[in-house]
């Protein structure tokens, strides 16, 4: 059958291109263990020789070694959101096989709980509210915080000194394991993933040849590893101008309606924006400013501005919503600003159907991160569990022991998967991507896909997690890295700010508001910002920020 991606995976990339390249400097992004050790056991899962942690006593009682065993085992609700439809009676399949290493080695029955994303925050909260069987679910972080004030999420800190606890810190590294806070509240762990914002353009491969561009640059084809090189944006000015030159009709730069700022300046903009760290101008800053204000953000909407005005945007920008695939496609376009990381150009070549080059521009050779780069969607535990010490030894197993992330994410080897002879895994001969009848993809959300099989669809090589971790290196935290604000008492004026910045953000920020009206439309804009309450979001923002540094010392 036809596998199909849910539409909102598309915003969700985009919201991830805003806050995440998908660690750090100082932040430890753990094991790369691709599992090409692994042999298959009798349950038909691949063991890599991952210790497991499962029947280790974590000194607070009920463990796996007592209350439950191999014949009363503790049944287990994992909800996760999935991507991408699934055969049932395979993944009623993968759940057998899963439950047949589970039982005897963690004395855990689990039952998968798949939820489409358009229906996952209601279905949750509903849980949460209702008292449903529910143990483990992801936590997107614009949700953490509502959950967490109706006394919905378990606070996991109480088990971090236990095994289990010490294995996802071995794994994640000690900031990134406690990133997931808020108010004390260990709400959740992020998965194991790139997180660093470095970005640039990706360019019809074609035309760099024609022009030059491919010589001037040494632009090489499947190269994105980023070694430290990257160009002013005015480089990219040049190189739009050459490409206008050359082919009139041509459209130098791809943007659409949905926010690209990320692409050209960072902020950590703590959670929601409104109110936010102006990383640009200093790394290490703690003070909360309006962006809107900044300097930084009036050079990148200036800047944008005089290329919608020389003909380097594409005309229908403010409105469009197609995406790059689809204008690149169409044959008229040279170029679209986006996130490069490792493998990325193989990836975007099949997306858009052309050979491309991928060039790193920016204002500094390294990347910003911030908590909600890492802290993106995150693996938690529901105040409704049963039993949330259980609950944690799931956790900690989809983080330490590969076996289990293989089975969740691939599947059942030698039926939905094979490891091949370099030790990537694929699909079994007769499948693949548009006939799988499981393969969730979908590392990068929630565990730790570091200790999964690469998975090689011909694009990665089975060195890809240690390009991701070393890609991750790159990288130089917010001050305020391990923050999270809590917005939870704001709500009314948060949406009022949503409201007045969508009024003006698409104009701003894809030039189309012309060089002639940028200082007018801001004005505009941070005059609506503050009618709508701007002031005393960002007053209480700095006042819990204030509160979490001065614990940090």
């Amino acid at each position: 059958m036809k596998k199909k991606i849910f539409a909102w995976v598309l915003t969700v990339v985009m919201i991830a291109a805003m806050f995440a390249g998908c660690g750090s400097t100082g932040n430890n992004t753990g094991s790369t263990n691709t599992g090409s050790t692994g042999t298959t056991n009798t349950a038909g899962t691949t063991d890599t020789g991952t210790t497991d942690t499962g029947t280790t006593d974590t000194g607070s009682g009920n463990t796996a070694s007592d209350k439950y065993s191999e014949e009363k085992p503790y049944h287990l609700t994992f909800a996760y959101i999935e991507f991408y439809q699934q055969d049932e009676a395979a993944r009623q399949a993968v759940q057998d096989a899963l439950n047949e290493y589970m039982i005897p080695t963690y004395h855990i029955e689990v039952e998968f709980l798949p939820l489409q994303y358009a229906d996952y925050q209601t279905t949750i909260q509903l849980m949460l509210s209702g008292g449903d069987a529910l143990d483990v679910m992801p936590i997107f972080y614009p949700y953490a915080s509502s959950w967490i004030s109706m006394g919905g999420v378990y606070d996991m800190n109480e088990f971090m000194s236990s095994a289990d606890g010490q294995a996802i810190i071995a794994e994640l590294g000690n900031d990134n394991a406690y990133v997931g806070q808020m108010n004390g509240v260990l709400y959740g762990f992020p998965a194991n993933k790139e997180s660093v914002e470095l970005g640039g353009l990706c360019m019809r491969a074609d035309i760099c040849d024609a022009l030059g561009i491919t010589e001037d640059y040494g632009l090489e084809a499947n190269k994105d590893e980023y070694d430290g090189t990257y160009y002013d944006w005015s480089v990219a000015a040049d190189i739009f101008q050459r490409v206008l030159d050359a082919y009139p009709d041509m459209t130098p730069l791809y943007l659409s309606s949905t926010s690209q700022m990320a692409r050209f300046e960072f902020f950590d903009v703590l959670v929601d924006q409104f109110g936010v760290l102006d990383w640009e101008t200093d790394h290490k800053s703690t003070t909360v400013v309006n962006e809107f204000e900044t300097d930084t953000y009036l050079k990148a909407v200036t800047m944008l501005a005089d290329w919608y005005d020389k003909g380097y945007i594409y005309k229908d920008a403010m409105t469009d919503t197609q995406g790059s695939a689809t204008v690149m496609k169409a044959g008229n376009t040279f170029s679209y600003a986006t996130a490069i990381k490792p493998g990325f150009l193989v990836e975007a070549q099949a997306a858009n159907g052309m050979d491309l080059y991928a060039m790193y521009f920016g204002n500094s050779e390294e990347g910003g991160i911030s908590t909600t780069n890492v802290s993106f969607f995150n693996t938690g535990i529901a105040s409704n569990s049963e039993d949330p010490e259980m609950a944690f030894k799931f956790v900690s197993a989809l983080y330490s022991d590969a076996t289990v992330m293989n089975l969740w994410q691939n599947g059942i080897e030698g039926v939905n998967y094979q490891v091949l002879d370099d030790g990537t895994a694929y699909f079994v001969d007769g499948q693949d991507s548009s006939n799988y009848t499981y393969h969730q993809n979908t590392g990068w959300f929630m565990g730790n896909q570091f200790i999964s099989y690469v998975w090689n669809d011909g694009t990665k090589t089975a060195d890809y997690w240690e390009k991701l971790s070393a890609h991750n290196n790159w990288a130089v935290t917010s001050g305020a890295f391990g923050f999270m604000w809590d917005s939870s008492e704001y709500s009314t004026q948060i949406t009022a700010l949503n409201n007045a910045l969508e009024t003006y953000r698409a104009a701003l920020e894809t030039g189309a508001i012309g060089s002639a009206n940028v200082t007018d439309t801001l004005k505009k804009l941070n005059d609506a910002l503050y009618a709508a309450g701007l002031q005393d979001v960002m007053d209480a923002k700095q006042a819990q920020l204030d509160e979490w540094l001065a614990t940090q010392q």
